[in-house]
């Protein structure tokens, strides 16, 4: 391992995000990474070169299986991400930078290890597929292995859902996925599986496309294991919280309809480990139902199914679901069925097989002709029935009619009004507590839209029509419930200045105190740490923020306070 002080280049990177840092700056003006900043001692120093080549820079991320942090090639000139085998469970770091086994692990760290080799170098063999971040290097350094891979820029698909208020229609997020959906085929039959498809792992990169990132081994990826669990709330398949339960290719299904599901609603699906049985428990807003395709929502719910065995099974079945109506569907099974060796895509059918355009001309032609001669009987069912019966009028040819025809209720007389009832008062009370109870009427209850709130997570926030209200036998009643409070990641704001750093966690809704300190690396009214950083709080938690002071006087003689600041605006 050579020392970064060895290395000429130091101050001509940030190593936060790796754009150009003039000599001089104490923070880079992009990202606002400090030029002297540092990776805690768990992990590898700020500027430690690898295999010769990698630099290494700020920890981005700690999976199950591996410490993630942005580097620079210095052959390619360019940014890349380096993920380091680093089980925290399993070893422990070494001052020399080295990995020492925990007494008792190594044979599970020596398996891990074997499966972190053979999956990078799956998806090494796998690089040219767009939508993936290629893997283009793997070695061993350090008593463990690294790899390297392409560093994608842009915005995550989160944040760009963010940006366009929340969700997109289908007909703008379909050209998004589909590639991606091709890619991930190709990955499964190369015995490769992500099991963490979710909008924070999807970049949009300037290109306007997605790339799946954030891979792992199985193991990191699911909570029966002696790993330390990587999971995505909300888009992990139920398999990967239960124990002793299969994981596979169908819980990437799950993960990409999660995904899809919440491009399209606005929110994500229940946590995996609290979604109910029967998987009735995945609502739309009545608006965004209305334009939803009946086939997308169809293929959506099939791949959110919390049993894995009644689940789409396959990437493939799931693009058929989403590519295609039903019968469409049905029909391109039925030729693939006819030429399993066909290709979809090609201009024209092999030889001796008949042309789809004619099979559907055909199709089309005879359900005309049925439709006439239907409707030619109709007419003469109703206009003539003596020429059709012989002037029998029996109930035997009546009821075949009837049973053919569209019927009407006859008329309501006017003192046979329909029954009313009062609704009952719902409010406060939870929806699963009370959604499969009997309601008086016959009345029915269904959730308009779920909104995150300080009340319990199901509570009924709004109810319509009112209690007491007069309604209709039958009448379906809906509800507005809690989502329970939203939570969010407290980011790790060290080395921004206070100011910009109180402003930014405020607007994420947090409240905010400083409390002044010592430090002897970050200059006057920089933000030293923020203890809570890394934690998923609830919005309006108080988070502190740890203020550089000059001297070691000013911050030992002024006791921590609270304060704020008064912006002109």
């Amino acid at each position: 391992m050579i020392p970064m002080s060895e290395y000429k280049d130091r101050g001509s990177l940030c190593m936060g995000c790796m754009n150009p840092l003039p000599q001089g700056r104490h923070e880079c003006g992009i990202c606002g990474y400090p030029a002297n900043g540092n990776n805690e001692p768990l992990f590898l120093p700020v500027g430690t070169v690898l295999s010769e080549r990698y630099i290494v820079g700020k920890l981005f991320d700690q999976t199950g299986d591996a410490a993630v942090y942005i580097g620079f090639d210095n052959v390619l000139k360019s940014p890349i991400v380096i993920r380091e085998f680093f089980p925290d469970t399993l070893a422990e770091r070494l001052p020399n930078g080295g990995l020492r086994v925990i007494s008792g692990c190594e044979k599970p760290f020596r398996d891990h290890s074997e499966n972190f080799r053979t999956h990078a170098r799956a998806l090494a063999r796998m690089r040219e597929l767009t939508a993936i971040v290629a893997v283009y290097d793997i070695f061993e350094q350090n008593q463990t292995a690294y790899t390297v891979s392409e560093y994608s820029e842009g915005n995550t698909l989160e944040v760009r859902l963010k940006q366009l208020g929340g969700r997109m229609k289908w007909d703008e997020a379909r050209p998004l996925f589909m590639p991606l959906l091709s890619s991930l085929i190709s990955l499964h039959t190369a015995g490769v599986t992500h099991l963490g498809i979710s909008p924070h792992n999807l970049v949009i990169g300037s290109d306007g496309k997605l790339r799946l990132q954030g891979f792992c081994i199985t193991d990191a990826r699911r909570v029966s294991t002696d790993l330390r669990p990587r999971l995505e709330a909300g888009y992990s398949a139920p398999e990967q919280y239960g124990f002793g339960q299969d994981v596979g290719v169908w819980s990437d299904v799950y993960g990409l309809a999660a995904t899809i599901f919440r491009t399209l609603t606005g929110n994500p699906p229940p946590e995996g480990s609290r979604r109910a049985k029967d998987s009735n428990d995945l609502f739309v807003p009545s608006d965004i139902a209305a334009e939803l395709p009946d086939y997308i929502a169809a293929a959506l719910f099939k791949g959110l199914l919390v049993n894995s065995e009644s689940r789409t099974r396959t990437i493939g079945d799931f693009r058929d679901q989403l590519s295609t109506a039903p019968a469409v569907s049905r029909l391109r099974e039925d030729e693939v069925f006819a030429n399993p060796e066909s290709d979809e895509d090609e201009a024209s059918p092999p030889l001796g097989k008949k042309n789809n355009r004619t099979k559907y001309a055909v199709l089309i032609v005879l359900a005309v002709f049925i439709f006439l001669l239907i409707a030619a009987g109709t007419v003469i069912l109703v206009l003539l029935p003596d020429l059709t019966n012989g002037g029998n009028t029996s109930s035997d040819t009546s009821d075949s009619v009837i049973m053919t025809l569209p019927t009407t209720a006859p008329p309501t007389k006017k003192n046979d009004q329909p029954a009313k009832f009062a609704a009952p008062d719902l409010m406060g009370k939870n929806y699963y507590d009370i959604r499969e109870d009997a309601l008086i009427g016959k009345m029915k209850i269904a959730v308009e839209y779920i909104k995150y709130s300080n009340r319990p997570k199901g509570e009924i926030l709004k109810q319509t029509p009112g209690a007491e209200k007069d309604v209709a036998e039958g009448a379906t009643i809906k509800v507005v419930i809690s989502g329970g409070p939203e939570k969010i990641v407290v980011p790790d704001l060290s080395g921004w200045h206070s100011d910009q750093a109180k402003m930014y966690l405020e607007a994420l809704g947090f409240r905010v105190s400083l409390m002044p300190v010592f430090s002897d690396v970050f200059d006057k009214d920089m933000v030293e740490s923020v203890p809570e950083a890394g934690n998923e709080l609830e919005i309006g938690s108080k988070l502190i923020l740890r203020v550089s002071e000059t001297t070691l006087t000013t911050a030992t003689t002024t006791p921590p306070t609270e304060y704020g600041f008064e912006w002109p605006w």
